[in-house]
């Protein structure tokens, strides 16, 4: 009966370890490809280099939007502890199962823009659905790993 009790805890612990490793992790160097992304704002050149060590996530943009070339960097962290992005918005991430979720508010509490990141099942390409008040649909990005 020992036994039986140490295999059920091991058991345990291995499925507790397990899920605790679900979410994705973005590290690495990504490119928007335009061709099949919905940017509607005139972006026609993206990359995006992040370094995740959950919670911790940070990342560097370089692009080109209306012919303007632009960097910005962020850092946040991905347990809902709230932080500020470049253009001074409180930043919230959290995860929902595998997908990252990162909404942005203004000082008066009102709704700046919403993210929704997803890994593929490959790795190698991650989905960006983001919504921007204002904006009538979200536009859908698609990110491929260099």
């Amino acid at each position: 009966m020992k036994t039986l009790g140490r295999l059920f805890l091991a058991l345990s612990l291995l499925g507790a370890v397990c899920s605790a490793q679900t979410h994705p992790n973005f590290t690495g160097t990504w490119k928007l490809n335009a061709e099949k992304s919905d940017t509607g704002s005139g972006v026609t050149a993206l990359v995006v280099d992040v370094t995740h060590k959950d919670p911790a996530l940070s990342y560097t943009v370089k692009g080109t939007a209306g012919g303007q070339d632009f960097e910005e960097s962020e850092s946040l962290t991905t347990d809902g502890q709230p932080s500020r992005d470049s253009h001074g918005a409180t930043v919230k991430a959290h995860w929902e199962g595998t997908t990252l979720v990162a909404e942005g508010t203004g000082d008066d509490g009102s709704m700046a823009y919403s993210a929704r990141i997803t890994l593929a099942d490959d790795g190698k390409s991650f989905t960006r659905i983001f919504k921007q008040a204002g904006d009538p649909q979200p536009r859908r990005e698609i990110y491929e790993k260099q």
